[in-house]
């Protein structure tokens, strides 16, 4: 350990983020060769993190990609445990790197998001892991979405922060459309609707509410020959908030997204449709 020159060890640090201690452990097993050094502790790193894979992470960021001809647009969530290590530099560019990834390779689902190679020759998962080994939090690649339109176009909203995020795709592809997917965009994130339309609620979805509605009511010790009327009363309250065409419109509430829709195809002679979306929230199954 006297062998071991400070700049050395001072080097080591700056470079990987590890403790003194695991430093020194490193440069003695390298005899000094710092490129060893580098590698003993990114194997070590990655050994030490899987102890914390199995931790809460319900805090992180949502990072987006909208492509300058708006037909691809991407949303990706990055977890970890506190708003501090979200807020750090390292945890930012991971994020950014895997969402650069992602835009790159396409891929179909999580595991095969994991398996891709970022630029310093690591896969996503290695990377995750590393950090996880210097911040000491669990860190999980939780979701992304990639939207690729051919005849309509995509809108982003970010929340400010980051931590809640919408995207949506618009038909046609009409300049003339852009304020109106900023709001329904905006829409989106602020109501959280299930489906576009009524048709669109998930069957299941429906199910368990009518299930719920009906529970409540013989809890509630309501007579049997009224309780199909609450449940129905119930469901009409449910697709007025789920629905996005049927909630109130945000930016005023005297008119529904489907009559503000309206309004726009009206003053533009267009047909709009509004074919997809998804809604990120930070920590969110």
């Amino acid at each position: 350990m006297a062998d071991i020159k400070p700049e050395l060890l001072k080097e080591l640090r700056e470079r990987t983020g590890a403790g003194l201690m695991d430093c020194k452990k490193a440069l003695i097993e390298a005899d000094g060769d710092i490129e060893k050094a580098v590698e003993i502790l990114r194997k070590m790193g990655i050994a030490k993190s899987e102890k914390k894979l199995t931790k809460e992470a319900r805090q992180g960021l949502v990072a987006s990609y909208l492509s300058e001809d708006r037909k691809l647009g991407i949303l990706v969530e990055l977890n970890c445990e506190t708003d501090f290590v979200s807020a750090t530099d390292d945890f930012k560019k991971l994020l950014n790197e895997i969402l650069n990834a992602i835009k790159t390779y396409r891929p179909k689902t999580i595991d095969e998001a994991k398996l891709i190679k970022l630029d310093t020759g690591d896969t996503i998962e290695d990377a995750i892991k590393l950090l996880i080994s210097k911040v000491g939090e669990n860190i999980i690649l939780r979701r992304f979405s990639i939207f690729e339109s051919k005849n309509g176009f995509i809108e982003i909203y970010v929340h400010p922060g980051s931590m809640l995020a919408s995207m949506v795709e618009i038909e046609p592809h009409d300049e003339k459309l852009y304020q109106f997917s900023r709001d329904i965009a905006m829409q989106i994130a602020a109501m959280s609707a299930i489906s576009i339309s009524e048709e669109d609620m998930p069957k299941d979805i429906l199910e368990r509410e009518k299930e719920i509605y009906r529970e409540q009511a013989i809890k509630e010790g309501k007579p049997e020959k009224v309780i199909d009327k609450i449940v129905e009363g119930k469901i009409k309250a449910f697709l007025s908030e789920k629905v996005l065409l049927n909630q109130q419109f945000i930016k005023d509430n005297t008119k529904s997204v489907l009559e503000y829709k309206k309004e726009v195809e009206s003053s533009l002679n267009l047909s709009v449709n509004i074919l997809r979306f998804v809604r990120y929230k930070v920590g969110e199954e």
